[in-house]
């Protein structure tokens, strides 16, 4: 019988029976406070817009690509990934998984082939300084013109490097050809 007094009891006030009342509803309790996030990491600082390069003195134009270049190197860019990542900080690479930088003439020296590399990324084996690699590069296609420019510039010019400036005619040219195919 008890269960049946406290069944009707649930039906009448579910079904909106049963006496209303005159007090105003109860505020719903107050919602506990969600725990302190922690701060958003700082966004890096957006990359200023590219100067026309074309305009300005060779000296300027380099001394800005270099500038550029070490942070896209460092950093990454828009639609592209830290070079530090797999070719570290001072360009030598990982013995066996990723190849270095420094003295590459034969896949660095030429703007375009390089920027082509940048652009379509590279899979497959190669051989730097006798030592086979054979991992992935992704493509960093998505970049600027500009910030692909400036980092070849800037890998073209470290690490022992002497293999001069790259400009964004260069890379848009290499967006117009085929992946490069390295031995």
């Amino acid at each position: 019988m008890r269960n049946f007094i406290v069944l009707s009891f649930l039906l009448t006030a579910a079904c909106g029976g049963g006496e209303k009342s005159e007090a105003p509803p109860a505020e719903p309790a107050a919602a506990e406070a969600p725990p302190a996030a922690e701060p958003a990491p700082a966004a890096a600082p957006a990359a200023e817009a590219a100067p026309d390069l074309a305009a300005m003195p060779e000296a300027d134009r380099t001394a800005w690509l270099m500038k550029r270049g070490q942070e896209v190197y460092a950093q990454g860019a828009t639609g592209g990934i830290a070079c530090t990542t797999c070719h570290q900080a001072d360009g030598n690479g990982v013995p066996a998984a990723f190849p270095p930088l420094a003295g590459q003439k034969d896949h660095m020296g030429d703007c375009v082939k390089h920027a082509g590399i940048v652009i379509h990324g590279l899979n497959g084996e190669i051989t730097v300084n006798g030592q086979k690699y054979n991992g992935a590069m992704p493509a960093q296609g998505a970049m600027s013109d500009a910030d692909i420019a400036a980092v070849i510039t800037y890998e073209r010019q470290s690490f022992g490097n002497s293999f001069g400036p790259c400009l964004p005619a260069d890379v848009a040219k290499a967006r117009t050809l085929p992946a490069p195919v390295l031995k």
